[in-house]
């Protein structure tokens, strides 16, 4: 049973500048979100991808009021393709290289020296399942999947076998995604996705094993753009005719 719903969601296409000279200027670029009410301390936000940053009001919503033991709450997240960094870490590559190719012994020396030591709690795939833990005191059981749509559903069905087999007495199930940045378009276009980007996320609590209605939103992504395993999750929720960003 869904006891709770959040979502964080673009409200239609629109020309983004980061993409102007790639082939669509066009993406689903969410505005804000105000992290206030969701950050226990404001310089955590440095710390957080785009995803976490999308995912944590997202989860905060969802849970809402419900008294739920956080102990026993469990927390399965389903993102995209782990996030690209951004040119933080140009200069520690360019450190490794001899004769332009990967040099081993500089690759623990000069590179390793001059690497961003906070950069992998932005990259790291599963940083934005440990971000909503922490910001909100989860310890259940949990699972981050990476990947498409595939890792929505995914995560959905890990979700219910936990609380089928009494592995947690709630779950908190959710999808984030974005790909709206420059860094992540190039990587859409080495990869020959077609169509523009979007980013969002959504997040909604399980008390009981819940059915996936197997509702297609695609029709939906083609407003907003490409949103990755939300996708799956706004079908299991039943969200279609419903979504309006």
């Amino acid at each position: 049973m869904i006891v709770g719903v959040g979502a964080v969601l673009p409200s239609g296409l629109r020309l983004h500048s980061p993409l102007l000279h790639l082939p669509s200027a066009l993406a689903g670029v969410v505005d804000g979100p105000d992290l206030g009410p969701w950050l226990k301390r404001k310089k955590d936000l440095r710390l957080l991808a785009r995803a976490a940053v999308l995912a944590l009001p997202a989860a905060g919503a969802a849970l809402g009021g419900l008294a739920l033991d956080m102990e026993e709450l469990g927390l399965f997240v389903a993102i995209g393709r782990e996030p690209p960094d951004e040119g933080e870490a140009e200069a520690s590559l360019a450190a490794m290289e001899t004769a332009g190719a990967l040099d081993r012994a500089k690759l623990g020396g000069e590179g390793r020296a001059l690497y961003p030591p906070l950069l992998p709690l932005r990259t790291l795939p599963n940083l934005v399942l440990a971000h909503v833990a922490i910001q909100y005191g989860i310890r259940g059981e949990n699972a981050c999947l990476a990947g498409g749509e595939a890792a929505g559903a995914s995560v959905w069905d890990a979700a219910n076998a936990a609380l089928a087999a009494g592995r947690c007495s709630a779950a908190l199930v959710g999808a984030a995604y974005s790909a709206v940045d420059l860094a992540s378009a190039r990587d859409r276009l080495r990869l020959g996705l077609a169509g523009p980007p979007g980013e969002a996320a959504v997040f909604v609590v399980l008390t009981a094993p819940t059915e996936r209605p197997g509702v297609d939103v695609r029709a939906w992504m083609e407003q907003v753009g490409d949103v990755g395993p939300v996708l799956a999750l706004l079908g299991a929720v039943g969200f279609a005719g419903k979504v309006s960003g």
